[in-house]
């Protein structure tokens, strides 16, 4: 059997949001939120290119940095680079394996419903604009939570 996901209108599905097959063990959730981040990742590439930076490199550390702080700020209810008691996110990026790093930057946004959107999004905001176009970053992990209906969001950007 097959997942199959709407990205938002008018957005071309990405090579892997074609239909996905659902893999033993592997709730749906977690397929779709996989074709969500890679789909951020898609999109703030195509800002880079159109913008002349090259294109960011998925990161496994930097996916569990970003999902482990999407989670944590769906729980606490807020938004925040820091919230009370977790670690600075230049340090949750190293405690997530992301060692070595020279440049770090993280975006962070909810209640926006596509991929498309939260990327609009960070386009129209100066500082949010600046770590998609800082070209010198060349890796980037995203997360996605849903909680409450709503979604949250989190970009986390590298260069070793």
């Amino acid at each position: 059997m097959g997942l199959t996901l709407s990205i938002g209108p008018g957005a071309p599905a990405p090579a892997s949001a074609a239909p996905v097959s659902t893999t033993p063990g592997v709730p749906a959730r977690l397929l779709v939120q996989r074709l969500l981040e890679d789909r951020v990742l898609a999109l703030t590439n195509q800002q880079r290119r159109k913008h002349g930076c090259g294109a960011l490199r998925n990161s496994a550390p930097l996916r569990k940095a970003a999902r482990g702080h999407t989670v944590s700020m769906a729980l606490a209810g807020t938004m925040s680079h820091q919230l009370p008691g977790e670690a600075r996110f230049s340090s949750r990026i190293t405690q997530s394996g992301y060692k070595g790093w020279r440049i770090v930057a993280e975006n962070i946004a909810r209640g926006f419903s596509t991929p498309n959107d939260v990327v609009a999004a960070w386009m129209r905001s100066p500082s949010h604009r600046r770590n998609i176009l800082n070209c010198r970053l060349r890796d980037l992990g995203v997360g996605v939570v849903l909680q409450s209906g709503q979604l949250w969001w989190t970009q986390d950007f590298g260069v070793r």
